[in-house]
């Protein structure tokens, strides 16, 4: 087991912090001489072994009829963001919205991962932008509008009937391409995918946070409805994380 801290300059120590290298002590088992042969682990392991394709196909491209603003800046350093991370319990809904650059700074933090994932937006209250479901087109940073109108009681539904997927300014479906990971990668392509979304995820809390919102992720959804909703084919892939980021209600059992 080990602990790591993160350090370095825009992560100053606190005070009860030292910087001195704590040995705690301890001393680890003695493994067996003894090899033990797991031959279903074994074929496990080369069932998922990797393959490596130097052809992978790149992902699809697409435009969109709106054209995302530059992002929007934070002073805040990545320390104090790291710490104060969280995932939100709910949103406070009501019409308090985040504005279009704000929206395309926590975009812009996920483009630069996507190869196996698309990004679906239900957009309840972002300014400058009318409710609706969009796609998400990273190329050229742009949104192609899906389905309009007001998605709340939609997304919620769809999120196992979570209030918070609707009470959030934004909320997100991601689909992942699982058979062109699959053709790039063999039997372990849909660990890339999963990887790729969680990664996503994370660029998201980091972006809210950063940008004074929260977020949360959602894990629980009905996939095919998902599906049927979006209008996404097995082809084009099947949804995989569900996410949402706004203005978190107070949590009165974290401390700062």
């Amino acid at each position: 087991m080990l602990i790591l801290e993160l350090r370095g300059s825009s992560i100053p120590l606190r005070e009860s912090e030292t910087a001195d290298t704590v040995w705690y002590g301890g001393n680890a088992n003695l493994l067996s001489k003894e090899t033990i042969p797991y031959p279903r682990i074994e074929a496990i392991h080369a069932a998922t072994k990797v393959i490596v394709n130097p052809a992978i196909e790149p992902a699809p491209t697409g435009s969109g009829e709106i054209k995302l603003p530059p992002p929007a800046q934070s002073t805040r350093s990545f320390g104090e963001v790291a710490r104060k991370r969280r995932s939100a319990l709910d949103f406070v809904g009501g019409t308090r919205s985040m504005t279009l650059p704000q929206l395309s700074a926590v975009l812009e933090a996920a483009r630069p991962l996507l190869s196996f994932v698309q990004l679906y937006l239900y957009v309840h209250r972002i300014e400058g932008l009318e409710p609706g479901v969009y796609r998400f087109w990273p190329e050229h940073a742009e949104l192609q509008l899906v389905k309009a109108g007001d998605q709340r009681v939609a997304v919620a539904g769809l999120s196992l009937g979570q209030d918070l997927a609707g009470n959030a300014c934004v909320a997100f479906s991601m689909i992942g391409d699982l058979e062109r990971a699959t053709r790039a990668h063999g039997d372990r392509g849909y660990r890339y995918v999963y990887f790729e979304a969680g990664a996503v995820g994370h660029r998201f809390y980091l972006a809210a946070e950063a940008l004074g919102l929260g977020a949360t992720g959602i894990g629980a959804f009905y996939d095919e409805e998902v599906h049927r909703y979006l209008h996404v084919t097995p082809d084009q892939g099947q949804v995989v994380y569900h996410f949402a980021i706004g203005y978190p209600v107070p949590d009165p059992r974290l401390q700062a």
